[in-house]
């Protein structure tokens, strides 16, 4: 998981500003700032789905070394840390559940026309991002689904 770092700052009469200083373009905004916090989310996965390689992450202590940094911060901007998912091809892993938490699982991924697999991936994105904040994006970006794929193997339309 990758931790970009995202500036947010407010002027009078503006709305709650987002900008990611490692990642040119990178912008958002909300009426409050924790809907700029949420829209910081929203705008590192719109950013990074257009990139075929995303940047390292700088540190804090290296971005405040930044005079636009220093002067965000100084002004009153605070830093805030913005996860990302980057998945990439998937890996086999051992755990171990309730039986009956499996059939659970199993009867909704069913329900859901996906592989058990695909639901308890997707459950554990659902629950990182309600805990972190977390945005997954497509291992490899630009073009990352199989031509003419869509989700749970459907006909994209052109």
């Amino acid at each position: 998981m990758h931790s970009y770092i995202a500036i947010i700052s407010k002027e009078p009469g503006s709305a709650w500003g987002v900008h990611f200083p490692d990642l040119l373009g990178c912008t958002s905004a909300g009426s409050t700032m924790a809907e700029a916090v949420a829209n910081a989310g929203k705008a590192l996965r719109l950013w990074a789905e257009d990139e075929t390689e995303l940047p390292k992450a700088s540190s804090l202590d290296s971005l405040r070394k930044r005079p636009d940094v220093r002067e965000d911060l100084a002004a009153g901007g605070m830093a805030v840390y913005v996860p990302l998912i980057v998945a990439e091809r998937k890996q086999r892993y051992n755990v171990m559940l309730d039986p009956s938490l499996v059939q659970g699982i199993d009867r909704a991924a069913k329900a859901a026309g996906v592989s058990r697999s695909d639901f308890i991936a997707y459950a554990a994105t659902r629950s990182l991002a309600d805990r972190t904040g977390a945005v997954t994006v497509a291992g490899g970006r630009k073009g990352a689904r199989r031509a003419g794929k869509g989700p749970r193997g459907t006909k994209r339309s052109k």
